[in-house]
């Protein structure tokens, strides 16, 4: 059994370069499934510096966020029409959270969260996995975060 303090949680480098395309702002990266050696299970740590966010993005498995620590936004969206890659998309709802907050995010849905305002916000997530029993895949997007989406591959 290992024991990870969040609060002493530093960036991890690696990760943030190898998944920070898929950010807008600031945000430091950690996954903490990984130093807890926790298998059947993803659980990343993410803290957003003022304003920055996650690009539009779903999971192939369902998702929970626990914030940790400040002011954050979670929005959802609605897929209306698909081209190709390209997807129109209308905003389904927005949701603030705040420290103490947990939301579950199934799979499949169409969302983005981050930082809300000028503050930092910092969550854990819980990603879930397949059926297979690996961890779900996620779908990155581009996106104007009002009218479309296009799949990054």
């Amino acid at each position: 059994m290992r024991k990870v303090n969040f609060k002493k949680i530093t960036a991890d480098d690696r990760l943030v370069s190898e998944k920070g395309k898929y950010f807008l702002g600031e945000v430091n990266l950690n996954d903490i499934s990984s130093q807890l050696s926790i298998s059947g299970q993803k659980v990343y740590y993410a803290r957003f510096k003022r304003g920055a966010r996650t690009k539009l993005h779903c999971h192939q498995g369902g998702q929970v966020l626990l914030v940790i620590a400040g002011l954050g936004v979670l929005v959802l969206y609605s897929r209306l029409k698909r081209n190709g890659r390209r997807v129109s998309i209308r905003q389904k709802s927005r949701i603030q959270l705040r420290k103490g907050d947990m939301v579950f995010i199934p799979k499949g849905t169409l969302h983005w969260h981050g930082a809300f305002g000028m503050g930092n916000f910092a969550h854990i997530a819980f990603n879930g996995f397949s059926t297979k029993g690996r961890e779900a895949r996620t779908f990155w997007f581009d996106s104007d975060f009002r009218t479309y989406a296009s799949e990054i591959i």
